[in-house]
């Protein structure tokens, strides 16, 4: 279970949505909950100087992320801290996680910037590539509700796999936030189709067949099937009993799995940020598409680099 959740906030309604979610997983976890603003530089001084602000502005915002743990803590019976924190955002929320031992970061996609097309906020999008934590990642609504309206937990999650070591990074995120919200898990391989080759055109490996190979590919679905089948033993020693494995073949990934989320009612989608073929750059190709197209809150982690463990 977790044990200590950080939440930024930039004073926006948008990223506030993320303290509702994080008081029902803190009080179904038993966890305590990090509350922190950093101090965003708006502009430096014609000088060059470092800036300054006003004591007023300073006791404004401390008086800000106190009244937000205070509600908490009275309101939700979640024990709290709060900090305000001064220099780079990603940096500092990165440190802060680090001094206070967090074990998961709850925020929204975006915050005082407001919605736009893009699918990621710029510290949100920094967050998850420099983070050594799992990141719960929200898409606020533009009409929120209080920020302290209690949130229902997750119903079932979908735990997407492709097969690698890396993708299993976000396993023991994943049964935690399942085992505190009582959800299900349905474990998710997309089998993209084995191309036919013929051996006897020289261009075969570089032009490949539309036409799929289906003895190959029920191979590959063979192997998927082990493979989930061990990930569901590893839940079940982590105590996630309630575990479904499901492979399905198609071309298109990221629209398979935004099918299936809707066709099995997913509440929660988990996955790593790193997997078959990715680097740490890559973040988006999969999470941009299941962020944007499904509105559902994503679970990501990814290995700690160098920068995030420093």
């Amino acid at each position: 279970m977790f044990t200590k959740l950080l939440v930024p906030l930039d004073r926006s309604s948008l990223a506030e949505q993320a303290v509702g979610h994080a008081s029902s997983i803190a009080r179904a976890c038993h966890a305590g909950v990090d509350v922190v603003l950093v101090h965003e530089v708006e502009q430096f001084s014609n000088s060059g100087d470092e800036p300054t602000w006003t004591a007023s502005q300073l006791q404004d915002e401390e008086h800000y992320v106190r009244d937000i743990a205070n509600e908490l803590a009275s309101g939700a019976s979640v024990s709290t801290t709060h900090a305000v924190l001064r220099g780079d955002v990603v940096g500092s929320i990165s440190t802060r996680a680090r001094e206070v031992d967090a074990d998961l970061i709850v925020m929204t996609s975006h915050g005082r910037t407001g919605l736009s097309r893009a699918w990621l906020g710029s510290v949100a999008d920094g967050v998850i590539r420099h983070s050594a934590i799992p990141v719960l990642l929200l898409r606020p609504v533009k009409e929120p509700s209080p920020r302290l309206t209690p949130r229902e937990l997750f119903h079932k999650m979908l735990l997407l796999l492709d097969g690698s070591a890396e993708a299993l990074g976000v396993l023991e995120a994943a049964s935690a936030l399942a085992r505190c919200s009582s959800a299900p898990i349905m474990l998710l391989r997309v089998v993209r189709p084995v191309p036919f080759i013929t051996s006897n055109s020289p261009t075969a490996f570089i032009y490949p067949s539309l036409m799929p190979d289906d003895a190959a590919t029920a191979s590959v679905v063979d192997e998927a099937r082990h493979q989930l089948a061990e990930v569901a033993r590893m839940l079940a020693e982590r105590g996630c009993a309630d575990v479904e494995q499901h492979v399905v073949v198609a071309d298109r990934v990221a629209q398979a799995l935004l099918d299936f989320s809707r066709a099995h009612g997913a509440d929660l989608v988990a996955m790593s940020t790193h997997g078959r073929g990715a680097s740490r750059l890559a973040v988006g190709s999969m999470a941009d598409k299941v962020v944007r197209a499904s509105g559902l809150p994503v679970l990501l982690y990814g290995p700690p680099t160098a920068s995030s463990r420093t």
